[in-house]
């Protein structure tokens, strides 16, 4: 790796949370899109559709706004605050409000004439004045919490964690404005994400140009750079070398970001824009988007956009008509009965993604008119409107009726209907994409999203795994109701009604008491997946049966596998009895059973290879817990958590027993035994995907076993090569890649599998 692929690679890592002596922007978002793409990497799906229709709406309307029509989006502004500093003042946030307009419209005092792609975007902003319940509001939420500061995990966006639940992100951009640890000034989330997390997050001293606003950062730029994010801009280095793109044709490239205000700074052949928006210059340095820019934000607004729901939000009152039509302009009208809160509709097109949505109306005046004006494309599309009532909405309280159409054709119209109707049409002809297994919408012969009819099989309730809307393993959501203690019935691991496993111990006194035992043949018997790094592997590493759970190296919660809390405060001592196998581990790896008592978790056992175990060996471990050295609390629980480098070293953890003694032991401790050693070519390739060596240069070889569907991402989540399905072994030339970081991502049985790789 030469000296400048290094710079460049260390700098993309460190893109967050790394300081400097003099005062430094620093953005959270990638960090934060990178964390979502590893929890979720159907996320990249979403992204690429996003991308195609931004592509195509450019393609079509790249330029000046046809039409003239100015996007206004709604904003809730949620203050969290521990301390009274940082409950910000309401003429704060509206000089925040007022320099998102500034900015965005072109009107800043301080823009000037330096770069002549510089363009008024043509959207503005507007604190909400219609809560999601249809009440007057002001448009900012005010939320103490005992949390002193938050990060990049978006635990600031629910009450559960100290934070403010999200308003519907359909109608409202959400604002959090709160302490973000780490010297983060914000983060937001790109389009395409989870609802629930949708929106920007800003630091309470970043936030307008009053108060609490700091220099350098004290201009209200922050927001705007965040806001840009949210609105599909990416920084305009690119995150990575002069052949890293922003997805801007009209801004220059570079190399690196920019502080301070480094005008005239040259990188990659010209000149970096250091007064884009986008970049990490000083606010006072920062004053434009470029037309190019403006394009790809308007983009989200056209027909089929992402963000296009926003125009129909009455949080300002009524919505605006999508940006520059050159389509067919179709009016949904609604006249409401008596009971609008009942009243709702969505349009799709043929693959079944919606197109827009509207309802329930629980600010509309009883018997009013609603219009709402659509821009389609050429295509087929179904109507849906429903009623939550059941009446429909013509006749039995009040005289309302629907009707969609142009100036020359009424495509459904109707009142009487039941719970819903649903009308069919085309314009043009129709026509449409064709469905796949991968688009995230149900479409074809599928009988969920991406799953069933010609794609894989959909999840179950007797599957075995935790999924769908499932609470616990194949119960609750959309199964049956989980097991709880109260419920008169001796289920799941209890070891009597009501009593044992889960629950509190059952009666008698004496002996010992089994509180847990996994076996996970057919589901996680008891204990928690947790995240990427967590697997229930089928295979001969697994010491009885065929199933165990595999932890991998990369040291956080996404490796381990933890319980949920068990009532302990009446044994003596707790005996952890597991078998273990180990597979590729260096020597000095290592990985813990720790214990949490309600207050933190702490580390109880820690074995490490070479010292404790060696690799392709099963061992059996029983760890002591004595209550005169542990707190055997009434909510403990456990965790096997695996700590070793960042390859692709694994621990594989099976027959695990939890018993409570009512007898102490002598004392806390641990035993290990060696159980046998077998030959690693007796074993069963796992799923998964093995890829050596990493980094590369120009070429990977790639170990797969059951798994399909592998491609090449990029981080901007753009599919940079597609393989075909293989088995086994396979030589795959990368020498046309540019340097950086990629996901190489395929689907096995269980699992999307998701592996990073990064080319030199």
């Amino acid at each position: 790796m030469n000296l400048k692929t290094l710079t460049q690679l260390l700098l993309f890592i460190c893109l967050i949370g790394v300081g400097s002596i003099t005062a430094q922007r620093d953005c959270g978002t990638m960090q934060h899109y990178q964390e979502q793409l590893l929890q979720n990497p159907d996320l990249l799906n979403n992204q690429q559709s996003i991308e195609k229709h931004t592509n195509k709406w450019i393609q079509n309307y790249g330029g000046d706004n046809k039409d003239g029509a100015i996007v206004t989006i709604p904003v809730v502004v949620h203050v969290v605050y521990n301390n009274n500093t940082e409950n910000i003042s309401d003429a704060q946030i509206n000089s925040q409000m007022q320099i998102l307009n500034d900015d965005f419209r072109r009107l800043n005092s301080d823009a000037d004439g330096t770069w002549s792609q510089a363009a008024d975007t043509e959207i503005e902003f507007c604190l909400a004045t219609q809560d999601p319940n249809g009440n007057a509001t002001s448009g900012i939420t005010r939320t103490s919490t005992s949390v002193s500061s938050f990060s990049t995990n978006d635990s600031v966006k629910f009450d559960s964690s100290g934070g403010k639940d999200a308003w519907p992100a359909a109608d409202y951009l959400n604002i959090w404005v709160c302490d973000i640890s780490g010297g983060i000034l914000g983060y937001a989330q790109f389009p395409g994400g989870p609802a629930s997390t949708d929106g920007v997050v800003n630091d309470y001293a970043y936030f307008g140009d009053i108060g609490t606003a700091t220099a350098p950062f004290d201009l209200g730029r922050t927001c705007t750079h965040e806001v840009g994010h949210y609105l599909n801009l990416r920084h305009i280095w690119g995150d990575g070398g002069c052949n890293v793109d922003d997805f801007v044709s009209d801004t220059p490239t570079s190399d690196a970001s920019n502080g301070g205000c480094n005008t005239g700074h040259v990188s990659c052949g010209s000149v970096d824009m250091v007064q884009n928006y986008m970049d990490y210059s000083d606010d006072a340095c920062m004053n434009l988007f470029t037309a190019g820019q403006r394009d790809r934000m308007q983009a989200l607004f056209g027909s089929g956009g992402s963000r296009v729901s926003l125009l129909s939000s009455n949080g300002c009152g009524s919505g605006t008509p999508p940006v520059g039509c050159s389509y067919t302009d179709v009016d949904v009208t609604i006249v409401f009965d008596n009971y609008p809160e009942e009243t709702a509709w969505v349009l799709t097109d043929d693959t079944g993604a919606t197109v827009s949505s509207g309802g329930t109306y629980s600010g509309q005046a009883d018997g009013s008119t609603l219009v709402i004006d659509l821009c389609l494309p050429d295509g087929c599309y179904d109507f849906t409107i429903t009623d939550t009532y059941g009446d429909g909405i013509c006749c039995s309280y009040g005289n309302g009726s629907y009707t969609v159409s142009d100036s020359s054709t009424t495509y459904a119209s109707g009142g009487n209907f039941t719970s819903s109707e649903t009308t069919g049409f085309c314009i043009g002809g129709g026509g449409g994409p064709t469905p796949t297994c991968d688009d995230g919408v149900q479409n074809g012969n599928e009988t969920g999203i991406d799953c069933g009819g010609d794609c894989d099989a959909c999840p179950t309730c007797d599957d075995g795994i935790q999924n769908g809307n499932e609470t616990d393993v194949d119960c609750g959501g959309d199964c049956d109701a989980c097991p709880t203690c109260d419920d008169g019935i001796q289920n799941g691991n209890e070891t009597g009604v009501d009593c044992g496993g889960d629950c509190a111990p059952c009666g008698g006194s004496g002996g010992s008491t089994e509180i847990l035992g996994s076996y996970f043949e057919s589901g996680w018997d008891g204990w928690i997946d947790g995240g990427s790094d967590c697997y229930r592997y089928s295979g001969s590493r697994s010491y009885e049966g065929n199933r165990s759970i595999r932890i991998r190296d990369n040291s956080g919660n996404g490796s381990s596998m933890s319980t949920g809390t068990y009532n302990l405060s009446s044994y003596s001592s707790i005996d952890i009895e597991f078998y273990f196998y180990a597979y590729s581990m260096e020597n000095g790896e290592d990985f813990w059973v720790r214990y949490n008592d309600g207050s933190g978790w702490q580390t109880v056992a820690s074995y490490a290879r070479g010292t404790d175990f060696n690799n392709n060996t099963f061992y059996t471990a029983t760890v002591t817990l004595n209550s005169g050295n542990y707190n055997l609390s009434n909510s403990g629980s456990f965790r096997f958590q695996c700590d070793a480098s960042g390859n692709n070293d694994h621990i594989y953890i099976d027959q695990v027993t939890i018993t409570g003694n009512s007898n102490t032991r002598a004392q806390s401790g641990n035993s290990l035994t060696l159980v046998s050693t077998m030959d690693e070519g007796d074993f069963k390739y796992e799923e998964d995907i093995h890829i050596f060596p990493n980094p590369a240069t120009s070429q990977i070889t790639l170990e797969v076993n059951e798994v399909s569907q592998i491609k090449i991402l990029n981080l901007q989540g753009e599919v940079v090569m597609r393989l075909p399905d293989f088995d086994g072994f396979k030589k795959v030339d990368v020498s046309t890649l540019p340097s950086g970081v990629y996901l190489i991502s395929g689907i096995s049985d269980t699992e999307r599998v998701t592996q990073k790789i990064v080319i030199e």
